[in-house]
């Protein structure tokens, strides 16, 4: 490597495993999400079903147990070495009645790997700056022993130059507590308090590097177990996208392209100041490096595949006229333009507006849709170009085809068990507010109002709603935090949710096609 390994101070741990890690759903690893970064990028693209899937420090299992739920033809496998974070899985996965998931409490250096299957996919969400250059070897070894030909390896890491001007800060957490006994946790909560006082004194560090005040500031927002295992692990290591792709290389794995997907497209990844330099740099690797050091990037999520094909122009048709799109959101709740970091990409005219509400109802190929009389004269070539925008602005997401739904009636219930397990979780304060969707194959991200409404729709009589709110908020306890709003009182509760119900029940008709909700019989 070109950097060497910062470590941290006296008595850090090589894994900080008495800090559980917070709970979170990661949507960059969903398997359909990584099927489109190989199909944009004219890679063949794993099965939709019947897959294998693993994850490398799968924490608490929340992500996984999800895409179990949402993939029910794949196999899913998580490796993880914090026992508590295993137990809580398989709990998870008991709760949920998730056959298809597997975790196993194992140092993924040691793992018997001729018990394991061939995988379509591994992702190693995060870990990679917290471990040692050995640790980071065996990743990729583990890829290539474990890969099946043109499987894909994601991995997502700490990414320089942004990061450059962040060491310091952990530096400086470091060296303050490192005579310091007690748990790391605690030590955590000492040095994120002297480097607020150091920046509200006007130390120049923090004046002169806006990027460190900003890692400040999530400090807060994320909380101690975030920081812990951010900035408290023995080894500490952002990467260049160069030498971590040189290791790849070397283990047989080539870069395929890299999450957000508008990434993945030269004229929308770079400033428009940088367009004329952009346009000069050919090979992509190289592209890569000019591409973190003109956006200055801080994160970098990778996706790698085994062997060394080449992209090929028809593999990307072919996957965006054969595939199945559809609409998260019913039509008019869907925006005509998508704000990327540089640009904005705009999806309006007669063209959008014929395909939009084509698939907004039920997803559709552009096979199909250039049979359509509105669409026939686009061909399917123009139609799947429109589909890759609108996916690109987040609009539309590749779905499984299901037999038509019952047109919905007057009650419904939870599709899914695991689905029950997760908005228990999610209104008791403690999982991430995210439902599997067996049709996207990936979770639904709704808002702690909506799981309130949704709750009281398929499991209160609504004489007893204003009883099961008081006694939700006596469990949540106020002031309750919704988005940007703060409702203190349960009296204030009562008054959101009337609107929030009728929302709900407009939006039943696409719960139903996500799959979140069926028609009860």
């Amino acid at each position: 490597m070109a950097t060497s390994p910062t470590r941290a101070g006296p008595g850090a741990p090589e894994y900080v495993d008495d800090v559980p890690y917070p709970r979170q759903y990661v949507p960059q690893i969903a398997p359909p999400l990584l099927r489109l970064v190989a199909a944009m990028n004219g890679r063949p693209a794993p099965p939709e079903d019947d897959f294998d899937y693993c994850e490398l420090g799968s924490a608490m299992g929340d992500t996984l147990a999800l895409f179990a739920a949402a993939n029910p033809g794949g196999r899913f496998v998580g490796i993880e070495l914090n026992p508590e974070h295993v137990a809580f899985s398989r709990r998870l996965a008991v709760r949920g009645q998730l056959e298809n998931l597997t975790v196993l409490q194992q140092d993924f250096e040691q793992l018997p790997r001729e018990e394991l299957p061939d995988f379509d996919f591994i992702v190693a969400h995060g870990f990679l700056t917290w471990v040692s250059a050995a640790k980071r070897e065996a990743v990729y070894a583990f890829a290539r022993a474990k890969l099946k030909p043109g499987g894909l390896l994601y991995v997502s890491y700490d990414a320089l130059p942004g990061w450059s001007a962040v060491e310091p800060l952990r530096r400086l957490m470091l060296d303050y507590t490192a005579r310091m006994g007690g748990p790391v946790i605690d030590r955590a909560r000492e040095g994120v308090a002297y480097a607020q006082r150091l920046a509200d004194s006007g130390a120049a560090y923090f004046a002169n590097n806006p990027t460190a005040k900003s890692m400040l500031a999530l400090m807060k927002t994320a909380g101690l177990p975030y920081v812990v295992h951010e900035y408290f692990n023995a080894h500490w290591q952002p990467l260049y996208f160069a030498d971590l792709s040189r290791s790849m290389a070397a283990h047989d794995l080539a870069f395929v392209g890299q999450l957000p997907l508008h990434l993945n497209v030269p004229e929308l990844a770079t400033p428009p100041t940088a367009k004329k330099i952009a346009e000069g740099t050919r090979d992509r690797i190289a592209f890569e490096t000019f591409k973190d050091f003109a956006n200055n990037e801080l994160f970098r999520s990778d996706v790698f595949a085994k062997g060394k094909a080449q992209p090929s122009e028809s593999e990307m048709r072919f996957y965006f006229e054969s595939t199945p799109f559809g609409t998260m959101a019913p039509l008019a709740q869907l925006k005509r333009d998508a704000r990327l970091p540089h640009y904005t990409v705009d999806f309006k005219g007669p063209v959008y507006d014929a395909i939009l509400g084509a698939i907004a109802d039920a997803p559709a190929t552009a096979m199909e849709l250039g049979l359509r009389p509105a669409l026939g004269h686009l061909g399917q070539l123009r139609i799947g170009d429109c589909l890759r925008n609108l996916i690109l602005g987040g609009q539309v997401v590749p779905m499984r085809i299901e037999p038509p739904n019952p047109m919905p009636g007057s009650r419904h219930r939870l599709r899914l068990p695991h689905n029950e397990v997760a908005l228990e979780e999610a209104l008791g304060g403690e999982g991430p507010l995210v439902l599997a969707s067996p049709v996207t194959g990936a979770g639904v991200r709704l808002s702690l109002l909506e799981l309130i409404a949704l709750r009281l729709l398929v499991s209160v009589e609504p004489a007893a709603h204003a009883q099961w709110l008081r006694d939700f908020a006596e469990r949540r306890s106020m002031p309750l935090d919704v988005g940007d709003r703060k409702l203190k009182t349960v009296d204030e509760l009562l008054k959101v949710i009337p609107t929030q119900l009728e929302r709900l029940r407009q939006g039943l008709p696409k719960l139903v096609a996500l799959g979140i909700l069926e028609e009860a019989t």
